[in-house]
């Protein structure tokens, strides 16, 4: 499940100012049907970098379709 930027920030701040792990936060928050593991990635995440934000390239690589890589895949192929 994707948090929104404001279950971010709660979670954080519930974190941070009361120490609360995910159990307790999952507990506080029942309506809110997060996933315990999801949870639990983010906090560590957040005690590890202390940001909730992704790493800087942690996404898929993009690719191109100039004609330098078609005449590459087609010499492959």
């Amino acid at each position: 499940m994707a948090f929104s930027e404001d279950d971010k920030i709660l979670i954080k701040v519930l974190r941070l100012e009361k120490g609360y792990g995910a159990r307790r936060i999952k507990s506080e928050f029942p309506n809110k049907n997060w996933n315990l593991s999801s949870l639990s990635k983010l906090i560590k995440k957040m005690d590890e970098t202390g940001s909730t934000e992704r790493k800087a390239g942690s996404g898929r690589p993009r690719f191109v379709a100039t004609a330098n890589n078609i005449e590459a895949i087609e010499d492959l192929y």
